[in-house]
């Protein structure tokens, strides 16, 4: 049973402090560093703080407008022509520009869609930092576990050469050994040297990721061991659909494409402006008029067919959005959930003791072919399969955990997968 995993001996090699210089840190300690100091996410956050902003710019009403006129008046008498008087004439308003009714709430609507849409985009960004982190830190451990491995196989098997140089040849065939150790000591600190490039561009990245310089030093206590899941597919599937951010973000967007549709239909209604007005004029005699005045415009020529139909093709949009991303939800948590069993099956079918024995059997190897007891056909299997042994059974380790925090990504819940890490001290 897959639950049997949980019990793995030998995974508990992946429990203890990694090299490197200065405090030790635990994986929530890296992924707090990360959140903090991540400028994509202090990207994300201005951008909620911009989407806020914009929602109080909606709300306010527009600023009313004055208007000032002021001429010469003359009056003539019609039947003579002759000049009866001159003065002048003035007009003052303030107008206060109202909008239809349902334009302001409209707006105001499309405007905290954007606010919950820049939060929904925040939250994913912290979900997928967190995981990043959490994953190169598994990356940098097993990559240092294994070349660990490598170079005491390289170390044993370039002592071993030295020991032989200083021999007397004993023959073809012990010359001929000689060399062929020696050529397997160069594929030996070949995977080496990549297992130690892999470690340090992990490092490299988590680093970066926390806002270090990428040759900080780094040192970590973690249990690395992946708790197996006993959610079934369908309910997995349902609680996916129900917190996935994505298709939370997907649903703002219909949601909002449908108020945009809303307010393209009302975009042709007129607003209009009342205000009081007053107005003098002096010649002959005085004539003053106060009183209130209205304004607004005839919808004749913009009738805003071309943005409803826009805004009705966005809809059309943001629905085939969410399905394609409600089908992808479903694929991608089906790809990571089989591969995640793959990985632990893989893991499960190791005896708990075997790379234990391999690394005796390694050594044994080497100490029979000084004694002249094995082939060096014999010492070269023996190092090559406790080498393999050691990459297949760390790179099950690694993919177990990467498949396990994309689908916690993807589900948005933690919780339903996994345990919290249970942290062990150096």
């Amino acid at each position: 049973m897959i639950h049997r995993f949980q019990i793995l001996i030998w995974l508990s090699l992946l429990s203890l402090p990694w090299t490197g210089l200065g405090q030790t840190n635990s994986v929530d300690e890296l992924v707090a560093e990360a959140l903090r100091d991540n400028p994509d996410l202090a990207s994300a956050e201005a951008d909620v703080a911009a989407a806020r902003g914009e929602r109080r710019a909606t709300g306010q009403w527009k600023n009313p407008e004055i208007s000032a006129e002021y001429g010469e008046k003359r009056v003539f008498d019609r039947s003579t022509g002759e000049l009866n008087g001159k003065g002048n004439a003035q007009n003052y308003s303030i107008m206060q520009t109202f909008e239809f009714p349902g334009k302001a709430s409209l707006r105001k609507a499309i405007a905290n869609q954007n606010i919950h849409l820049a939060e929904l985009a925040l939250e994913q960004m912290r979900l997928e930092v967190s995981a990043q982190a959490r994953e190169l830190t598994i990356q940098w451990v097993t990559a240092e576990q294994l070349a660990d491995a490598e170079r005491e196989v390289a170390d044993r098997s370039e002592t071993l050469v030295k020991m032989l140089g200083k021999r007397a040849p004993a023959g073809v065939q012990a010359l001929l050994d000689q060399r062929i150790i020696e050529a397997s000591l160069v594929s030996i600190l070949t995977r080496t040297r990549e297992a130690e490039e892999k470690r340090d561009g992990a490092r490299f990245a988590l680093n970066s990721l926390r806002g270090r310089k990428p040759n900080d030093p780094l040192r970590v206590t973690a249990s690395m061991t992946p708790s197996p899941t006993k959610t079934e597919w369908a309910v997995l599937v349902e609680r996916a659909k129900d917190s996935s951010l994505v298709l939370k973000s997907r649903n703002t967007e219909v949601e909002k494409a449908e108020k945009s549709l809303s307010q393209a239909k009302l975009g042709s209604a007129p607003d209009f402006s009342i205000g009081p007005f007053y107005s003098e004029e002096r010649a002959v005699d005085r004539e003053r008029v106060l009183g209130v005045g209205v304004s607004m415009p005839l919808p004749i020529w913009d009738s805003n067919r071309g943005q409803t139909e826009a805004a009705r093709a966005g809809v059309a949009q943001a629905h085939a959005r969410k399905d394609q991303a409600s089908r992808d939800l479903e694929r991608e948590l089906a790809e990571h959930v089989n591969a995640y069993h793959l990985a632990l099956k893989q893991l499960e079918k190791t005896p708990p003791e075997m790379l234990a024995r391999l690394r005796d059997g390694a050594e044994l190897a080497d100490r029979q072919y000084r004694l002249g007891a094995v082939s060096v056909q014999t010492y070269l299997d023996m190092q090559q399969q406790y080498l393999e042994a050691t990459d297949g059974i760390l790179g099950a380790v690694t993919e177990a955990h990467a498949r396990l925090l994309k689908i916690q990504v993807i589900t948005a819940d933690a919780a339903l997968w996994s345990a919290p890490p249970q942290e062990k001290k150096p």
